[in-house]
């Protein structure tokens, strides 16, 4: 059974685990060293998490941690890929290699931005184009707005994803 529980103080080394499985390796191309994490650019999706602004979401089963989805607040001198503006969240999310295809990154990314929609207007992630997740993104009410080097900028606005409820 899947529960979806807030990310605790203890989970910081899991969401490390979750960032590296983050990456896209496109097809082909051998992993990245696990070093890579320690990239000031890609360090920064993690140092102080908890501070205001910062939330997220573990997936379990069976008292193991699964997955991950967490959102951060930057500002205009500090900022990571998909940088909007200081008022919208950065989602990051990944799911261990070995429980993807069942549906858990669809329920941990809703519930994430369930609990952003109650704070925020847009939320915004960066994704390579070849990746599987894209087709997610835009089921959940993502649009591919601009590019960041080889990513697509997606974001996502409550206000469209409201209007189309009704």
């Amino acid at each position: 059974m899947l529960i979806l529980r807030a990310v605790e103080r203890a989970d910081i080394s899991f969401l490390r685990d979750m960032l590296y499985e983050a990456l896209f390796i496109p097809p082909g191309q051998a992993p990245y060293p696990r070093e890579i994490l320690d990239l000031p650019e890609i360090a920064r999706y993690l140092v102080d998490f908890g501070r205001p602004g910062d939330t997220g979401v573990v997936a379990m089963i069976e008292g193991e941690r699964v997955g991950a989805a967490w959102a951060r607040l930057w500002t205009q001198s500090e900022h990571g890929y998909a940088f909007v503006d200081e008022d919208t969240p950065e989602i990051t999310i990944a799911i261990r290699p070995e429980s993807r295809g069942r549906d858990i990154g669809t329920m941990l990314l809703e519930e994430l931005l369930h609990r952003l929609d109650e704070r925020y207007e847009t939320s915004s992630l960066s994704v390579h184009p070849r990746s599987p997740a894209v087709r997610l993104y835009q089921r959940l009410g993502f649009s591919h707005v601009d590019w960041v080097g080889e990513s697509m900028l997606m974001v996502r606005y409550r206000s469209e994803i409201s209007a189309v409820a009704l």
